[in-house]
């Protein structure tokens, strides 16, 4: 009787496990931005799960798919040119997981980390090889239209790979290119030769300006000279102008005088300057060269000896 009452105690305690068991598995919830692929005893059964509640048979085991953006980097990859030297990059693509693929992805590749390692990695790299066998010089990486065009020919390349994958490629990015030890040197040699260029060509140009400048005024000062040579010339000009038109007024007026000087003339003045008294001594015209001294008026004259 005991043994029953055991036998039936156990049955009801591992029933009642069972449908708790049954209860919890027979639901499942799918947060925002995933999937869930579900499998039945290793096989995959049905279509994904999207995000909600959904009612389930309990005996299956679910694969849960994150849906929103990822971005996976690789950094430091060397890529080689056509001149041999290998260019260190980072490069990032950022990429989605298309919701429908998952249970295909599930059968043939595994969850995310799968498909990255075993998909999108080894892609990658194949491209960046294949990319750097256009690029003629390691330098040439540091070119925006060779960035541009390996950037596109990487999104072209992975876009029609990855799709049949089941994952969405939006973006390809490059940053941190590192060229060569032996390419950095020789551009940094030359960058220091262009800027010593630049320095002398600056150089240059204000021995250049100070030249043009003292020539501007060793012509200002010649210029000056030779208006003040002018000018003194004009002057000397306008002063000799001026003495001989007063030296030829002269002459005329000396011409003139001496036309109008007559005998009459010399009368007449004499005439008109004569204030009424006779000249006091007479000089006489003789041998013995008389000369009278006439006396004042009311006296006789007196004769004067030599």
């Amino acid at each position: 009787m005991n043994l029953k009452l055991n036998i039936k105690t156990v049955i009801s305690i591992v029933a009642f496990f069972f449908l708790a068991w049954v209860g919890m598995n027979s639901y499942t919830t799918v947060s925002p931005g995933h999937n869930k692929v579900a499998t039945l005893f290793g096989e995959i059964s049905g279509e994904p799960l999207g995000e909600g509640f959904h009612i389930v048979n309990p005996l299956l085991k679910f694969y849960i798919y994150d849906l929103r953006v990822h971005t996976e980097t690789w950094e430091k990859v060397q890529v080689p040119s056509q001149d041999k030297l290998k260019t260190s990059m980072d490069i990032s693509v950022t990429f989605r997981i298309n919701p429908s693929h998952t249970p295909t992805m599930l059968q043939e590749t595994g969850n995310l980390n799968d498909v990255v390692v075993k998909l999108l990695t080894p892609k990658v790299r194949s491209l960046l090889r294949e990319a750097g066998k256009t690029v003629g010089k390691s330098q040439d990486f540091y070119l925006d239209t060779t960035q541009r065009d390996l950037q596109a020919f990487m999104e072209d390349g992975l876009t029609d790979y990855m799709f049949k994958k089941g994952i969405t490629v939006e973006a390809v990015l490059f940053r941190d290119i590192t060229l060569p030890q032996v390419v950095t040197s020789a551009v940094i040699q030359t960058k220091e030769r262009q800027e010593q260029l630049e320095r002398e060509k600056a150089q240059l140009r204000i021995v250049e300006q100070q030249a043009q400048q003292q020539v501007k005024q060793a012509e200002a000062r010649e210029q000056a000279a030779k208006s003040d040579a002018n000018a003194k010339r004009t002057l000397a000009d306008a002063e000799a102008y001026q003495i001989e038109k007063l030296a030829d007024a002269q002459s005329k007026a000396n011409t003139v005088l001496a036309k109008s000087v007559t005998a009459s003339l010399i009368k007449y003045n004499a005439i008109a300057k004569w204030n009424g008294e006779y000249p006091q001594t007479l000089m006489g015209g003789g041998p013995d060269g008389l000369i009278l001294q006439l006396p004042a008026t009311g006296s006789s004259p007196q004769k004067l000896d030599n």
